[in-house]
């Protein structure tokens, strides 16, 4: 599922651009105001908005009655000829020369032209006499009426000051704009001095600059591409001319992608760059070559320590005392900055990729290199050189660093003294001593240990890459290959990408003991990775074998058994399981189930995860952590507990609960986090990151920000993982809730159907039922379901599937399936289950029409933060409480939340049911309701009102009432101009 690239015109200038600028406009009203001549000078840096700002004032003063003489200095024929803008002057006039109608204004503007050509001829200073011609043409121009001269770019000029001193002394209004940070001559000083007032233009604050963004972006844009924008452009956010120049270069390069109706980014990961020619790096060009070199030196080393410029000037060939003018120039123009331990950075992120795009011949790791080279000379003529400057360009300067035995130990000695209040730099240390010692001493394979603990508490999976290629071109000891199993595994989940190396995919296509025969590789990527395994020189068949040969101790099988029953075969379960998965397996009118062999049912990572080393010390051994973690991401409940209780931990417990939930929707990052500790940083980036953002947005309505992440998966470059199939069957749900049907079934349809993911398909498949109004089906899916994954011991999940189904059996009046789901919820254990324990108290609530009961389930889901699972309880249990009016608020509250335009639907059914009032929404009273902003974005896709009222389950004539309103209330004619007005950002936003 793919996106297509975003073309498109390039952003134009609208009056968009003067939004979030009333202070600025009520400080000029105020300066304006007095009678005679003002000179008032706006300044800013490039892109501010002066010009927009500029333009508002014009149609302010001309809506007063003054006359409105513009003037744009730089833009003409006359470049560099024109230095005190008479000829700019000229032209201006005998623009509007029939507007102004002034007797003798011919004769005043001929003066001045002939002035102007003397001038042109001659290059000489100011006259007397242009004085003069100057005062005469502007008293007449302001004979009768008041004059604006509205001067912008005032800086292209070298003298402006005397033509807009002789146009205030007329007593003439002038406005003039000049760019901060613009090479200031006498005549630009000369004209601040000479100013009544002059005003900054700071900073838009960014939600008015992310309004320009999402209006200018001419679509819906995905949340992803916003939060990108404000990380790379930092405290550039605020410049209008830099977001929106910006967002113009992501789409003429092709990184704006229209996917599922929203403008993303094609690869999320990929840095965000400025235009190449922002005005900041013109600036930087301006200052000449040392400076541009410098300038890319800064960006590809990601900062620059001041310890290290004599060298970097000895790899650029310049002068030292050059280079360290050109960082101040640098700093004074607003291209780098200094931070307050003196390191040099550039102003943003987005800086820095443009200025390290120019110099890709040369690419950040060699420059570390380089410069570690020349400190390690020095540090071995004369010492005297930082070491954690040494030891940083050392890290980054990758292999091609000739690297002596003191050097490594100094690298091990400072990694292990910075390891708890430093780790990001001892994770870097640590990698590099690791590539310089032999793959096979004793030494390596500790440090190996060291590194690996580091990764897992700082998220720097990538730098496992390094220590997988030397594995598979070197081979390593026996009693590292674990270590470096576990490696592989790490990396292979986060980054969602197989190694390239085939001794590296071996170790992933081998099975976990104790777990049948599913290998990592068939768990994550659904397929092996060598399919004609050959044995690698470096291990024999034992030792790969025996890799985390711990994992499966005391664990038992990859499935849930019942006490004393014989465990069922893997491959026995993966085949009922397999039909389970499919979506013909549970049709009502009795259609055969399709058996799917479908590989990577069970989990193994947890197994490769025997962390026993490299997880630390901690309450739970490195034994019973990579147990714990392969049993529940198996969904092994029955082994989870026993090992939880073996290691010391209480059952029920939060915990365990939290562990099970996170495990049902394979949120890999959840569960390690549950099992590790505080050892495990959940990732920000990468598969895991993503997936992560996923499920805790589905699970606190905030469902924007989930769906971004889904797409954000999507469009990532990593392979189809079980986290992306897992994000898929949560966008069912997402997308089905608010009505959006046909959505809902593309995901579905690319999701997996592997026994893994059964208990989450069955349930997004019944969600998807009751949405479009077929209860019937829904329950009945459930029903066939639900015996079927409980005999294939897919225990996990389970009791939240069936709850679910008995939720819309309830709301459809369907007593008979609520109280065979019942039964089915009965023959679950409860009795170290909160979650079930949670769905069969609102299960027997529901079925008995028991409030309290029911309430008491509910406040259960509360505290467990599932608020979708409380959004559909709250409406079930609305249909018999004595009170309906507080479930069904919360109901709605939940359901406007999260965009659910169907539930909402179903609140109202219920509240008219009841003949109760229908709750409102809090907030501002102009904003958009849910179903109004529906009926607009079907507007924008082309949707009939018939069309939208089957869509949103409406009749027609409420899709006109809808209309109706919005036209009212917004002032717009047309379905076409309301579309449009959304797009253009100037209705009230709301969740999407």
């Amino acid at each position: 599922m793919r996106g297509v690239a975003e073309g498109g015109p390039a952003v134009a200038r609208t009056r968009a651009a003067v939004r979030g600028r009333d202070q600025e406009l009520t400080a000029l009203r105020t300066a304006l105001a007095p009678d005679g001549g003002r000179l008032i000078v706006l300044t800013g840096p490039a892109g501010i908005g002066r010009t927009a700002l500029l333009d508002r004032v014009a149609r302010l003063l001309a809506a007063d009655g003054a006359r409105v003489l513009p003037l744009r200095l730089g833009t003409g024929p006359d470049g560099g000829g024109d230095p005190y803008a008479l000829a700019a002057l000229v032209r201006a006039v005998r623009e509007r020369f029939e507007q102004l109608q002034e007797s003798g204004l011919s004769e005043a503007l001929s003066a001045v032209a002939q002035l102007r050509d003397a001038r042109g001829r001659e290059r000489g200073g100011w006259t007397p006499a242009v004085v003069a011609a100057l005062d005469g043409l502007f008293e007449t121009v302001g004979r009768r009426e008041r004059v604006a001269l509205l001067v912008d770019d005032a800086h292209a000029v070298a003298e402006p000051a005397p033509v807009l001193s002789a146009a205030r002394r007329a007593g003439c209004l002038v406005v003039a704009t000049c760019e901060e940070g613009a090479e200031r001559g006498p005549g630009l000083a000369e004209l601040l001095t000479d100013a009544d007032r002059v005003m900054t233009i700071g900073p838009l604050a960014d939600d008015v600059a992310l309004s320009l963004v999402r209006r200018a972006a001419g679509a819906r844009l995905d949340e992803s591409v916003v939060t990108a924008l404000r990380t790379a452009l930092g405290p550039l956010l605020g410049n209008p001319g830099t977001v929106l120049g910006t967002l113009d270069a992501l789409r003429r390069s092709g990184r704006l992608v229209t996917f599922e109706g929203r403008l993303c980014l094609s690869d999320p990961a990929e840095p965000v760059a400025l235009p190449a020619d922002h005005p900041l790096l013109r600036r930087a060009s301006a200052l000449g070559g040392t400076a541009v070199r410098l300038l890319g030196a800064v960006a590809l080393l990601d900062g620059l320590d001041l310890d290290a410029l004599p060298p970097l000037a000895d790899i650029l060939e310049a002068d030292p005392v050059d280079c360290g003018r050109g960082l101040d120039l640098l700093i004074e123009a607003g291209v780098l900055t200094a931070g307050p331990d003196g390191r040099i950075s550039c102003r943003c992120p987005a800086l820095a990729a443009t200025a390290a795009g120019r110099f890709r011949a040369r690419r950040g790791t060699a420059l570390h290199a380089a410069l570690a080279e020349r400190l390690l000379a020095g540090h071995r003529r004369s010492g005297g050189v930082d070491p954690v400057v040494l030891a940083d360009h050392v890290a980054r300067g990758g292999a091609t660093v000739r690297l002596d035995d003191d050097t490594v130990r100094l690298l091990l000695t400072m990694g292990a003294a910075a390891e708890q209040e430093e780790p990001e730099r001892a994770t870097l240390w640590y990698s590099a001593a690791l590539r310089r010692l032999p793959p096979t001493g004793p030494e390596h394979a500790r440090t190996l240990c060291r590194l690996l603990l580091l990764v897992v508490r700082t998220g720097r999976y990538e730098l496992l890459r390094e220590p997988l290629t030397r594995y598979a071109e070197h081979g390593c000891a026996e009693e590292s290959v674990d270590e470096i199993r576990l490696a592989a595994i790490l990396l292979a989940l986060h980054s969602g990408v197989p190694p390239a190396e085939r001794a590296v995919r071996e170790l992933l296509d081998a099975p976990f003991p104790g777990r049948g025969p599913t290998a990592f590789s068939e768990w994550w990527f659904d397929r092996r990775l060598a399919p004609d395994p050959r044995r690698h020189p470096a291990t024999d068949g034992d030792t790969l074998a025996g890799a985390g040969a711990g994992a499966g101790a005391g664990a038992g099988a990859g499935v849930d058994t019942q006490a004393g029953a014989e465990p069922r075969g893997w491959a026995e379960v993966t085949a009922e399981a397999g039909a389970l998965a499919g979506d013909g397996a549970e049709t009502p009118a009795g259609g055969k189930a399709s058996v799917g062999g479908g590989a990577g049912a069970g989990d193994r990572a947890g197994a490769g995860a025997r962390n026993g080393t490299a997880s630390g010390d901690g309450t739970r051994g490195g034994a019973g952590r990579s147990d714990l973690l392969s049993a529940a991401l198996c969904g092994d409940v029955a082994a989870c507990e026993r090992v939880w209780r073996s290691s010391g931990g209480a059952a029920p417990s939060p915990e365990l609960d939290r562990l099970r939930q996170a495990a049902l929707v394979a949120d890999m990052a959840d569960v390690a986090r549950l099992v590790i500790g505080a050892d495990y940083r959940v990732p920000e980036t990468g598969v895991l990151g993503a997936y992560h953002r996923v499920v805790r947005g589905y699970a606190d309505a905030d469902w924007t920000r989930a769906m971004s992440a889904v797409r954000e998966l999507e469009l990532s470059p990593a392979e189809d993982t079980l986290a992306r199939h897992a994000a898929r069957l949560l966008a069912v749900d997402m997308c089905a809730a608010r009505g959006e049907f046909g959505q809902a079934a593309r995901w579905l349809t690319a999701a997996t159907r592997a026994p893994r993911l059964a208990v989450l398909r069955t349930w997004a498949r019944v969600g998807l039922a009751a949405r479009k109004g077929d209860d019937g089906q829904a329950v009945r899916v459930a029903l066939l379901a639900g015996p079927r994954l409980r005999r294939a011991g897919l225990r996990t999940g389970l009791s939240i599937l069936l709850s679910r189904a008995l939720r819309i059996a309830v709301l459809g009046d369907d007593h008979e399936g609520a109280a065979e789901l019942l039964a089915e919820i009965e023959l679950l254990p409860h009795e170290h289950h909160v979650d079930a324990q949670e769905s069969l108290l609102l299960a027997r609530g529901l079925v008995h029409r028991d409030p309290e009961c029911a309430r008491e389930a509910t406040d259960l889901i509360r505290e467990r933060g599932d608020l979708p699972a409380l959004m559909e309880s709250c409406l079930a249990v609305a249909r018999f409480a004595p009170d309906p009016r507080p479930w069904l608020r919360e109901a709605h509250a939940l359901a406007t939340r999260c965009g659910a335009a169907a539930l909402l639907e179903r609140v109202r059914e219920v509240t008219r049911e009841r003949g109760v009032p229908a709750p409102r929404a809090r907030g501002r009273r102009d904003a958009l309701a849910v179903t109004e902003q529906r009926i607009i974005e079907l507007i924008g896709e082309g949707l009939t009102n018939r069309q939208i009222a089957l869509r949103l389950r409406l009749s027609e004539k409420t899709v006109e009432n809808y209309l109706t309103r919005l036209f009212a209330r917004t002032g717009c004619r047309s379905r076409v101009e309301l579309a449009a007005a959304s797009l253009t950002g100037r209705l009230a936003r709301t969740p999407t």
